[in-house]
């Protein structure tokens, strides 16, 4: 409908209200009229009919208004149907949401706790003919490894779900810890390298 397009609501409102005015302004002008000759009489007759063609009209345009008040009610069922649909589809995503932020700060937690040992470890593989830092940072490997792999898992489904900020924190996270377990690794090669044999 263009803007300035009458709604049929208004417009079958407009069309009652003229109906009536007409049916009133005639049924008032004939019940007061003199009649006392034959052409009053006559006009007291055309008088009537004008009355009943008015109240026809008038019962059209209440049938016309009834229907364009249904037609606003489906129009307002519709609405409230697609409100409906929204506040559902809002919940969804929101709950989608949540769980993909709490992942994040899962990954977040779990970065910095295999990440913490990472620093002491390797201050002590800096000694000469140390290997007792093997073992522990192989395993902060594997843990790193796993952590890499759920925020790989994370950003698969933030991309899925189309939440571009958390696709963009899981996949830097992700990007940290690759580079962590990159520097571990070079730490751990050049510990075995340099093991007494």
């Amino acid at each position: 409908m263009s803007k300035n397009a009458e709604s049929p609501l208004i417009a079958a409102a407009r069309a009652l209200t003229e109906h009536l005015t007409r049916f009133e302004e005639t049924s008032l002008e004939v019940s007061r009229a003199p009649i006392n000759s034959e052409k009053a009489l006559a006009r007291a007759r055309k008088g009537l009919q004008e009355c009943s063609e008015h109240e026809g009209r008038l019962a059209e345009s209440l049938r016309s208004l009834a229907s364009a008040m249904q037609g606003m009610q489906q129009q307002q069922q519709r609405c409230v149907e697609h409100t409906a649909l929204a506040a559902e589809r809002i919940r969804q995503r929101q709950d989608e949401r949540l769980a993909l932020q709490e992942r994040l700060l899962k990954l977040g937690d779990n970065a910095r706790e295999v990440s913490a040992p990472v620093q002491t470890l390797s201050e002590g593989a800096n000694a000469p003919g140390s290997t007792e830092a093997i073992a522990p940072l192989q395993e902060v490997v594997r843990r790193l490894e796993a952590v890499i792999a759920e925020a790989g898992e994370v950003t698969a489904l933030a991309r899925q779900g189309d939440w571009a900020d958390l696709e963009r924190d899981t996949h830097s996270l992700e990007q940290q810890l690759q580079s962590a377990r990159n520097r571990v690794l070079i730490g751990l090669r050049k510990l075995v390298e340099d093991a007494p044999s």
